[in-house]
């Protein structure tokens, strides 16, 4: 036991005092008092750094105690905390069940996509057709199974409301391939891909649930599937989602010979899938794939006289598609904003350190060496980063809920989202770690406190200045990443507003858009699909309200289309490049001028083109420049076979339009008239039917449902929706990403000011006697004003240049999710800085005031 000096045995004397009035107030008995106090000798008498369970549960005591005893100052730091660790653990929920998570799928690792490509530009990533898929699973070495599908939609009729599910027709070895096992009932088995035996389907979880009251007995019995008898086999559980969550129904596709016939085999519809074989790679598999493909080519050589490869790539990758750089990108952001929070929580402990200093000094009087004095306080910091980790984990799971709720549809597998056991993992690692780091520097500080001098009453400002470095730095890096997170929400919101005000060439305003799909065991032949939409249009266009009425095969911001290669008139096709292939659209008379797309030359489609009629097309804007830059295309005549042409005449040019996206360019485009079916023995379509309204266009869905009822009362209408909302739609994906950015962003800039406020005030409180003594000496209200709001603005203004550097550094890697600005756009980086020195002027504004009214006598008088 060291010799204490007088005035040091006073201070402790007068310390356990007042330690054991405030145990006592605090409700503890007398016993309890001096236990906690006896506690507190043997831990700053123990000169051991060791980590023994004895000393540590002190430790941990001693820091519970010390919260309770200041209460608003643990309950500022564990709210930073939590939200800084709530939100980066929320973010990482969606990273990890999007990116991080397998597959729910049998060793999903193996499971592969196999596309074709036909080795010209924007032709790769072909289906396969149903010749191809046979040949990939009959003569392939390297995969244990191939299967394919596509996906497609169904009528349902009988035991209620006509009703259009979402659904795909797959092989038979669709759900072995993928280790998936009915819930009820079966799958499918091999022969049902063969005719008479391909009336079955498996039914997901929610149909049978929603639509069948989840009875068991369904399995075995029929149900109407697009008009035809189809036996239900099996049920599917509630988590097998593929390949979309939509999906409700699964019927096996038809292997009979005209599917496999050559005719077909150019027919590319099918996506397919295959499970790599224990112990082969991804390399491997495509070298057996390559000699695959060199073998059917060769066995069918005018199917493959343009060239024709393969491309194997993992399931996976194909799911999450470009979902990958905007998630991590917000995880990047949320990060920024925990380490702000960290520096926030940092500045606090420092300011707190200073005002512990006698405490610290009287520890290392009664012995507590610096490595003990360390120990304690990281345990005090560890300790509060635990409780907001878990206060932060409970945030994250309300935030994944929203997340989810607001999330678009585009992002892949959002419905698997949550905390499980990896999310709980990341934040206890997280909120270690950020005790860790938030609490070693001033810990380190204020394990150096002088003796001498923090036992002084007049020690006043004993380390302010060295407080007054680290607290500085921490703001200024507070400024720069707090402007990073600005910038980059900035350039977000700039794009989004630029992207908004692009045309979609038509006019979208009071359009209701909705798709009938007729079935073909009831429509048999073109001209029974043709009766039933002049009926059923000639009875809309009659409906109040309704102002036009037309249709297309393929909606702009539907997400459908596809292109078909086609032959101009007089041009040679001697090389495999040669060959003309664009968008093709089918649409009924009237359609350009129900959408408002402007014809810019010739005529539209009208009734008088039918079957019996000259045969016309029209083309976009687009297509004319790049087919017939120098001349007119009217007159000019295209054809979809070479061996008996039927000659199309372009009849008009229409504007062009946005088909899918709103940041997309022009794409050539080729119209036929729907009453002009492109061959022989061509049945009815999926359609989507247009009706421009005079008035809001919902209160027009009960009259269309109507209308088709009247016509086919089994017939159900699907997809409806106005056309604001498809293109609004189209959107969503950066709107989510922009609004979580801009949040992010905007509690930075929250934090951020708290952190300058919070230095600043300090620095008034260290500085009162001298702001006394200066006003004492004659300096003016004004000075004392410039004085503090200077130190304050000071550090803003270097945090803002190392950001706004940052900042130009960084931006080029968002460059991919901006639209219409540059990733170093000239207004947002001049902007977003001055909104922040803004911020930060009115967070020093309110201590300078304070200083302001320093009075010089009570200060002196105090001193």
């Amino acid at each position: 036991m060291p010799e204490w000096p007088d005035d040091v045995a006073e201070e402790l004397r007068q310390h356990l005092d007042d330690q054991y009035r405030e145990l006592r107030a605090a409700g503890a008995s007398h016993d309890d008092a001096l236990r906690a106090m006896a506690d507190d000798v043997s831990a700053v008498r123990s000169k051991r750094f060791g980590l023994r369970p004895e000393l540590i549960a002190a430790d941990v005591r001693y820091a519970f105690r010390t919260l309770r005893r200041n209460p608003g100052f643990a309950i500022v730091v564990l709210l930073t905390l939590a939200l800084g660790i709530g939100a980066n653990a929320a973010i990482f929920s969606v990273v990890n069940g999007v990116l991080l998570r397998p597959l729910p799928y049998r060793d999903a690792d193996r499971l592969m996509v196999i596309w074709g490509d036909l080795k010209r530009p924007g032709l790769n990533d072909i289906p396969a057709s149903a010749g191809e898929y046979v040949d990939y699973r009959d003569r392939s070495h390297a995969f244990e199974q191939v299967a394919a599908y596509d996906t497609v939609g169904f009528n349902l009729t009988g035991g209620g409301e006509p009703e259009r599910v979402d659904g795909a027709i797959v092989s038979t070895t669709f759900f072995s391939l993928l280790g998936a096992s009915a819930q009820v009932g079966r799958t499918l088995v091999a022969d049902e891909d063969q005719p008479g035996r391909d009336d079955v389907v498996v039914l997901s979880h929610s149909l049978w649930t929603r639509r069948f009251n989840a009875n068991p007995a369904i399995v075995g019995q029929t149900i109407p599937v697009d008009g035809r008898p189809a036996q239900v086999v099996g049920v599917m559980p509630a988590a097998f989602q593929f390949p979309e969550r939509s999906i409700e129904i699964w019927k096996p596709f038809l292997l009979d010979a005209e599917a496999l016939s050559d005719n077909n085999r150019g027919s590319h519809g099918y996506a397919a899938l295959a499970r790599l074989k224990a112990g082969i790679s991804r390399q491997q598999a495509q070298s057996d794939l390559n000699a695959v493909t060199a073998a059917f080519k060769a066995d069918h050589p005018s199917n493959y006289r343009n060239g024709f490869g393969t491309t194997l790539r993992p399931l996976q990758e194909e799911i999450v598609g470009d979902t990958g750089r905007p998630l991590i990108v917000l995880l990047g952001a949320v990060a920024v904003v925990l380490l702000i929070a960290c520096a926030n929580v940092a500045n606090l402990l420092l300011a707190r350190a200073a005002s512990r200093r006698k405490e610290i000094a009287l520890r290392t009087a009664l012995g507590a060496t610096r490595g003990r004095l360390v120990r304690q306080l990281i345990t005090e910091s560890v300790l509060v980063s635990a409780i907001g980790g878990l206060i932060g984990l409970g945030l994250a799971a309300w935030g994944v809920d929203l997340l989810i709720a607001s999330a678009p549809d585009s992002i892949p597998r959002i419905q698997e989202v949550g905390v499980d056991a990896r999310v709980a993992g990341f934040t206890a690692l997280m909120s270690l770690a950020t005790g860790l780091v938030f609490g070693l520097v001033p810990a380190l500080r204020a394990s150096r406190a002088p003796l001498n001098d923090a036992l002084k009453e007049g020690g006043r400002a004993g380390g302010g200045g060295v407080h007054g470095l680290a607290g500085r730095a921490l703001v200024v890096s507070e400024v720069a990443l707090s402007l990073v997170l600005l910038i980059a929400a900035g350039l977000l919101i700039h794009s989004f507003t630029r992207l908004q005000d692009v045309a979609p060439g038509f006019d979208s305003s009071r359009l209701l858009t909705f798709r009938l799909s007729l079935p073909e065991s009831r429509y048999t032949t073109f001209q029974k699909g043709q009766s039933f939409f002049d009926e059923f249009f000639s009875g809309l266009r009659r409906s109040p309200g309704v102002r036009g009425v037309a249709a297309i095969n393929a909606l702009p911001f539907s997400g459908l289309g596809g292109s078909r290669s086609f032959h101009i008139e007089g041009r040679e096709e001697k090389r495999p490049e040669d060959q003309t292939e664009e968008q093709l659209r089918i649409v009924t008379d009237g359609y350009f001028a129900v959408m408002g797309i402007p014809i810019v030359a010739g005529r539209e489609f009208t009734d008088r083109d039918a079957l019996n009629q000259p045969r016309v097309a029209v083309v976009n804007d687009a297509m004319a420049k790049k087919h017939w830059p120098h001349e007119s295309p009217i007159g000019r005549r295209v054809s979809f076979s070479t061996d008996e042409p039927h000659w199309y005449e372009i009849v008009g040019v229409a504007g062009n339009i946005k088909h899918r996206t709103l940041e997309a360019a022009d794409r050539p485009e080729l119209y036929v008239p729907y009453r002009q079916p492109l061959f022989a023995g061509w049945t009815v379509r999926p359609m989507y039917v247009i009706a421009r309204t005079s008035a809001d266009p919902a209160s027009t869905v009960a009259i269309a449902r109507h209308e088709v009822a009247r016509v086919d009362r089994d017939q159900p209408i699907s997809d409806v929706r106005t056309m604001d909302e498809r293109i609004g739609r189209s959107l969503s994906s950066r709107r989510f990403s922009m609004v979580l950015l801009a949040l992010f962003a905007g509690l930075a800039l929250t934090l951020a000011a708290v952190g300058i406020y919070g230095i600043v005030a300090y620095s008034v409180t260290e500085r009162t006697h001298e702001i006394g003594v200066r006003v004492a000496l004659g300096a003016q209200r004004r000075d004392v004003m410039a004085m503090v709001v200077g130190q304050g603005m000071a550090m803003t203004l270097v945090g803002t240049a190392i950001g706004v550097a940052a900042s130009a550094a960084l931006a080029r890697l968002m460059s991919s999710l901006l639209f219409g600005v540059s990733a170093v756009d000239p207004a947002t980086f001049v902007a977003i800085p001055l909104l922040l020195i803004a911020v930060a002027l009115a967070a020093c504004y309110v201590p300078a005031r304070r200083a302001m009214r320093v009075d010089p006598l009570q200060t002196l008088r105090a001193e």
